[in-house]
């Protein structure tokens, strides 16, 4: 039961970066230690030799200069106390025999035996080894050199005294280990809180938005790291997606209330000729009606569905090379009749080089709904300007009218689906074509520009940028 519940704790990033930071502190105070530890023994181990060879060197000119018999005399009135005291010394002939020897104070007692055998070893002039006391576990270290006449000076000392020193460094290592966890703990728990502080933060805002507060936002501080950044980036998605979101239930309202007239038409003509009795002349005018409001319907649709495919890239161009002012002038044929119905003066001003890489079909959509545009709202007498112009690797289209213009706060909004200014109220439309034109265009790897008003607070002009290589 209780592993159960520690098991979620444990698990938590929070704890994970207090214990990382405590291992981490830990184990690089040991690292520390450690390379302490050995480069003071290293420089203990190596004050101990350079004593006992500085007294096997003052030990041998001693005796060459003074005598054995004096130096006989010279630890006859050592003091217990004196550091000399603390030295196990020796003078060993050619043959073994122990000439002289002074047992240390404390004592330790190593086989004389084994050492003269050691010793006779030794052919250097000067040498060092290390043996062990008979009695305990410390080793010995043993300094030593050639005499004059053969005969070999050793000087001994028990390590007794340096591996005490070694272990109580030792013990104060590990007490002191004990506060350096506890500062790797308390230090982990004040670095994880306030790295993940940020965190929280963003999982608090995330979870008012799941219970569908859209308008919640992370709070941003001063800092300058990664997390401030991250809490930006959170709070421009979130605009976003509540734009996106909002988008979305009014173009659902849009589309509902663009749909709904259509298929009442279509209800109550059928509605009509089924209660009503009439002649064949009749039904076939009701189902005309229903033909035409029906076909509405699915061009409705079909639009939105290219607009998607367009958007998502799902469907692929069927690119060629063509020249955009054929293309203008095929659908300019086709509404020649309408601009002179509202005698509307119409300039083109085509480029002859103007070829581009292009799906032929989708592009004269784009030029028909541009057009189209240019005929609802220009008013009668007005004057339609449409333009290409070719460069090294774009050409141009613009489309510029004289009608009452786009509001500078309505040139982002254009685009969106099913959006249509108070001004295009009374012009039939499905509020798609500007949409259905900028998805066609970048799908084509271009760019669609508007610039309202154009001239004396009237006019628009769409600009439309096509890639020659796409």
């Amino acid at each position: 039961m209780f592993l159960s519940r520690l098991k979620p704790t444990l698990f938590k990033v929070s704890t994970k970066l207090t214990l990382v930071f405590s291992l981490v502190l830990i184990l690089s105070s040991t690292v520390i230690f450690s390379f302490l530890y050995f480069q003071i023994s290293s420089s203990l181990q190596d004050q101990e030799h350079d004593f006992l060879q500085s007294k096997v060197t003052e030990y041998r000119g001693r005796i060459e200069t003074r005598g054995l018999k004096d130096f006989q005399d010279y630890f006859s009135y050592i003091p217990n106390y004196d550091r000399d005291g603390a030295l196990l010394v020796s003078v060993i002939s050619p043959r073994g025999d122990i000439l002289f020897l002074h047992e240390p104070f404390p004592n330790f007692k190593i086989d004389m035996e084994s050492l003269g055998v050691d010793v006779l070893g030794q052919q250097a002039h000067d040498f060092n080894f290390v043996t062990a006391e008979l009695h305990g576990p410390n080793p010995v270290m043993v300094i030593g050199g050639l005499l004059k006449d053969g005969s070999r000076l050793i000087v001994a000392k028990s390590t007794e005294v340096l591996n005490a020193q070694l272990i109580d460094m030792q013990k104060i290592f590990w007490w002191l280990l004990l506060p350096v966890a506890l500062v790797g703990f308390l230090g982990g728990l004040l670095l994880s809180n306030r790295t993940l502080s940020p965190v929280r933060e963003l999982i608090t805002s995330m979870k008012k938005i799941e219970s569908g507060s859209l308008s919640t936002r992370v709070p941003v501080g001063g800092s300058d790291d990664e997390l401030e950044e991250l809490k930006i980036l959170c709070n421009k998605m979130l605009d976003k997606i509540e734009g996106l979101v909002n988008g979305l239930k009014e173009a659902f309202d849009h589309l509902a209330h663009d749909i709904r007239t259509p298929v009442t038409r279509l209800r109550g003509r059928a509605e009509l000729a089924l209660t009503a009795e009439g002649d064949v002349e009749t039904y076939r005018e009701a189902l005309q009606s229903c033909y035409e409001n029906s076909d509405k319907i699915l061009n409705f649709l079909q639009v939105l569905t290219d607009i998607t495919e367009a958007e998502n890239r799902s469907k692929k161009l069927k690119l060629e090379k063509k020249f955009i002012s054929d293309l203008v002038k095929e659908i300019m044929s086709l509404y020649e009749m309408a601009f002179e119905e509202k005698e509307i003066k119409v300039n083109t001003i085509l480029d002859t080089h103007d070829w581009a890489l292009v799906d032929a079909r989708l592009i004269s959509r784009v030029i028909a709904n541009l057009l189209d545009n240019a005929h609802k709202y220009t008013p009668s007498g007005g004057e339609v300007t449409i333009e290409t112009v070719n460069q090294t690797e774009t050409v141009i289209l613009r489309v510029t009218d004289t009608g009452p213009g786009i509001s500078a706060d309505e040139h982002a909004m254009i685009w969106q689906k099913l959006y249509r200014s108070d001004k295009s109220r009374s012009e039939y439309g499905m509020g798609l074509g500007l949409t259905f034109v900028k998805a066609v265009v970048e799908a084509h790897d271009g760019k669609v520009l508007v610039r309202s008003p154009v001239k004396d607070g009237h006019g628009t002009e769409f600009e439309v940028i096509l890639q020659k290589m796409s």
